[in-house]
């Protein structure tokens, strides 16, 4: 295990980051950005032995993660399941999450519940952003239309 170290900043020479741990929190970042995400990707398309393929796991294990609730795979019409890139980077998150940092079944679904949460959270701080800004614009609005000058 390398450990990264950071000269440039004072904080992170303290706290030394194992190369694992950044490559998890860079996967977890990567599956909470959704501006990689193009239209499409939550469609279904990839069968299961491409899917396993593209993660890197055996076909057996991505269907125990699914018993486990870790990824829900679309259904065609003959019921095969089809995983979507969505899916696919999921996985990959689990993948990471168990064999890099050693995290069991139930600390992945802790880790997945936060994820979820943290999505969540982002929401709703968007939300209130867009909300302060035009109650502010609003405020200017009206302060500016009782100011003869334009000024507050």
């Amino acid at each position: 295990m390398r450990v990264q170290k950071d000269a440039s900043n004072p904080v992170r020479q303290a706290v030394e980051i194992p190369d694992e741990m950044r490559r998890a929190c860079e996967a977890l970042c990567h599956m909470l950005d959704s501006s990689v995400r193009g239209p499409g990707y939550s469609e279904p398309r990839y069968v299961i032995s491409v899917a396993s393929r593209m993660v890197g796991i055996e076909a057996h294990r991505l269907r125990h993660y699914e018993r486990l609730g870790f990824v829900c795979p679309g259904r065609s019409g003959g019921n095969t399941r089809l995983y979507s890139q969505d899916d696919i980077d999921h996985l990959r998150c689990v993948r990471t999450l168990m064999n890099e940092l050693g995290l069991n079944s139930a600390g992945v679904q802790f880790a997945l519940a936060l994820m979820r949460r943290m999505e969540d959270l982002q929401r709703e701080v968007v939300g209130m952003s867009s909300r302060l800004g035009r109650l502010e614009r609003r405020r200017r609005g009206v302060n500016g239309a009782n100011d003869p000058d334009g000024e507050e």
